[in-house]
């Protein structure tokens, strides 16, 4: 399998981070006709990688382990964009998505206050696995 065949586009759910900024990117998304601009907000991800990891967390115990990665990741990000997530289970697969794609949100310390003990480690776990990757 190619890279490219591991690898789909999403569009990011838009995230509003406060008033001022929301009123300054309503302006910005229309052109000088008053019609709406359309943003292209789509990151590559791997679904090997990402189903992979999304399995080590035990808020996604429950997940359906028999499905390609394809699948799963299919199914996890229609619960994510319908909002069908436990919040835990939220910032984790923002957080995988974040490694994947810096300009994906991640609320660190929101998900270090709901995820439970074994899920921060996991994650502590993971960034160690990127740094050490880094340096080899």
């Amino acid at each position: 399998m190619s890279d490219l065949d591991k690898t789909k586009s999403i569009e990011l759910k838009e995230v509003l981070l406060d008033d001022a900024e929301y009123e300054d990117e309503e302006e910005d998304e229309y052109d000088e006709e008053g019609e709406e601009e359309e943003e292209d907000d789509e990151i590559e991800v791997d679904t090997e990688l990402f189903a992979e990891q999304v399995l080590r967390f035990s808020c996604f115990s429950d997940a359906p382990k028999g499905k390609d990665a394809d699948e799963l990741f299919d199914l996890i990000f229609a619960a994510y964009e319908d909002e069908n997530l436990t919040e835990e289970q939220d910032h984790t697969v923002e957080f995988l998505l974040h490694i994947q794609e810096e300009e994906s949100p991640f609320n660190l310390s929101r998900a270090l206050e709901v995820w439970n003990k074994d899920d921060r480690a996991l994650f502590l776990s993971l960034v160690k696995e990127i740094s050490d990757s880094i340096d080899d």
